[in-house]
């Protein structure tokens, strides 16, 4: 294990593994989808939602002049469907009928909800500002639902019962993932003073030590390989062309 640097612009993936929400939008009876990673919810009352939306993209204008927006959240049964919609600009044509994913009525806005998801959120634009290349706008929730086969209304959580009836997740790239297991912590609240005297953070430091002596021995590794010649030069934060979304 050896911890290497990476490009600034490349910091973006490490928060890769995201659900990946296929906003659709709808202005003047013409509706649009466009997969997006770039989601986060920002308050809980009022319940608001933030998207990241690139200007150059259709559905910046859309939601810019349709004032609303839907987060579809896909399973892996539309994966396909779900990279094409993040290919092809609503400018070329419908894609929505293009892509033929069955769509249904939303409770409150105007934007079609896609079948093949899992949970749906429909927003009203309650904000939005520029963020350096992109534009964060800020939905104001207006309906939510999920599917009952993929969602635990019980505990409020994603079910992960079975692989089909997962959010998807996406990676960067055309690479996406789904949920494998869910795990619970097995730790009481206890003060810093507590934490320090029970040693609660032992575990940790033998799993630690066994990585340093890893990361050693793949240095001493690649530092014989550099003497040897046989390595190439870290290009890892020479630039380089700048990423897609």
């Amino acid at each position: 294990m050896v911890r290497r640097r990476m490009e600034e612009v490349d910091a973006r993936r490490l928060l890769g593994g995201a659900p990946v929400a296929i906003v659709t939008t709808s202005w003047r009876n013409v509706a649009n989808a466009m997969p997006l990673a770039w989601s986060m919810p920002v308050s809980v009352d009022p319940p608001l939602i933030a998207i990241a939306v690139h200007p150059g993209r259709h559905s910046h204008d859309m939601i810019t002049f349709g004032e609303e927006f839907a987060l579809n959240f896909p399973s892996k049964v539309i994966l396909n469907h779900t990279q094409w919609l993040g290919m092809v600009s609503g400018l070329q044509g419908d894609k929505i009928e293009g892509s033929r994913l069955p769509y249904f009525r939303a409770k409150i806005i105007d934007a079609p909800l896609l079948e093949g998801c899992v949970g749906w959120i429909e927003c009203a634009v309650h904000d939005s500002y520029t963020t350096g290349d992109h534009k964060l706008f800020i939905g104001r929730v207006m309906a939510a639902q999920a599917d009952t086969d993929a969602f635990d209304f019980d505990t409020g959580l994603w079910s992960l019962a079975d692989d089909e009836y997962k959010p998807l997740s996406y990676l960067g790239g055309r690479t996406y993932s789904v949920l494998a297991a869910a795990f619970e912590a097995e730790v009481e609240q206890r003060s810093p003073e507590q934490m320090a005297e029970e040693g609660l953070g032992r575990e940790l430091e033998e799993v630690e030590a066994e990585r340093a002596i890893k990361r050693e021995e793949a240095e001493e590794a690649r530092h014989e390989q550099e003497r040897r010649g046989e390595t190439e030069p870290d290009t890892s934060a020479l630039p380089r062309p700048r990423p897609e979304q």
